[in-house]
C-alpha cells in the first residue's frame, strides 16, 4: 500500500497569481523524490469553477497526479486530463448525475471516483447517488467501468467489504497513523496530508 500525500492549491484570481514562475514544478520535484503520485485538490475548480489548468500541468509535469479539480458534467474530464494528471477525480459533491460519470467514463478511463461523506450519509445532487448504502452505489460505478474510489476514513470499512465483492482499487484519506490498519483493510493507497510536512508545507495553498 502506498501514501498519495494530499496538497491544495486555491487563491488565483485574473489579476493575481501567487505562484512564482515554476515554484509548483519545483515542490512537484521534491514530492516525486519521495512519493509515486500526489494528490492534488483544486479549490477554485471545486468552489468557483474555475480550476487552475495551468498550475496542475506544472505538478503533473513532475510527478503522477490524481486531480479533483470539480468536475460537474462529463465534458469537464477532458478538460482536467488535458493537464497530463494520471487520473481525473470525479467527487459525488459536484457530480450532477450517474450519467454524467457514465459518459464521462465514455470520454476517458482515467477516472476515479470519489465518495464525499458527512454526517447525513454521501453527498451529492442527485438523489440516484445521495444517502445510498456505499455497496450499492459501488455496484453502479462498476457497472459504469469505473475501477478506482477513494473514501473518508469513515467508510473504509464498508468500502473495503464492497472491494472484496465488486474488485475495485480502494483509497481511503486517512492519516499515516492509521496505514497499518488501512492496509490490513485491504486499501491500496491512502491519501493524506500529513506527508507535506516532509517537504517544508503542510498543504499548498495559493
Amino acid at each position: 500500500m502506498i501514501v498519495v500525500p494530499y496538497i491544495e492549491i486555491e487563491g488565483r484570481t485574473l489579476t493575481r497569481r501567487r505562484y512564482q514562475p515554476d515554484e509548483m514544478s519545483e515542490f512537484a520535484s521534491k514530492l516525486s523524490g519521495k512519493f509515486e503520485k500526489v494528490y492534488v485538490v483544486d479549490i477554485d475548480g471545486i468552489t468557483k469553477n474555475r480550476p487552475q489548468l495551468d498550475v496542475v500541468r506544472e505538478i503533473s509535469e513532475e510527478i503522477p497526479t490524481l486531480y479533483e479539480g470539480g468536475v460537474r458534467f462529463a465534458s469537464n474530464v477532458i478538460d482536467m486530463l488535458i493537464t497530463g494528471a494520471e487520473k481525473c477525480v470525479v467527487g459525488t459533491a459536484n457530480l450532477r448525475s450517474l450519467e454524467e460519470l457514465r459518459g464521462a467514463f465514455k470520454l476517458s478511463e482515467n477516472i476515479t471516483f470519489k465518495v464525499d461523506f458527512d454526517r447525513d450519509g454521501i453527498v451529492s445532487f442527485d438523489p440516484k447517488i445521495a444517502g445510498r448504502a456505499f455497496l450499492d452505489l459501488s455496484r453502479d460505478v462498476r457497472e459504469i467501468g469505473v475501477s478506482d474510489i477513494v473514501v473518508p476514513r469513515d467508510l473504509a470499512r464498508e468500502a473495503a467489504a464492497a472491494k472484496e465483492e465488486l474488485g475495485f482499487s480502494l483509497g481511503v484519506f486517512a492519516s499515516v497513523s492509521d496505514r497499518s490498519s488501512m492496509e490490513r483493510l485491504g486499501a491500496d493507497y491512502i491519501v493524506s496530508m500529513d506527508y507535506g510536512r516532509l517537504v517544508g508545507n503542510e498543504r499548498v495553498e495559493a
